[in-house]
């Protein structure tokens, strides 16, 4: 038995290049968490911040 409820939501295939980030559950009208913890928008990444000039740099 497990813990984790089901959402029934459409969920985008992954492309073999495509580059995830963890997401800050923001990205979604509908945030699926716990079953999708991940985005393709880095705008939405927890680990990453928007630096001067509009790149986007790793926090430590």
């Amino acid at each position: 038995m497990t813990d984790i409820p089901i959402i029934e939501t459409e969920i985008e295939p992954i492309e073999p290049d495509m580059a995830l980030y963890l997401c800050d559950r923001k990205a979604c009208e509908n945030c699926a968490y716990p079953l999708c913890k991940h985005t393709t928008d880095i705008c939405h990444a927890v680990n990453f911040e928007k630096g001067l000039g509009g790149g986007y740099w790793e926090k430590e």
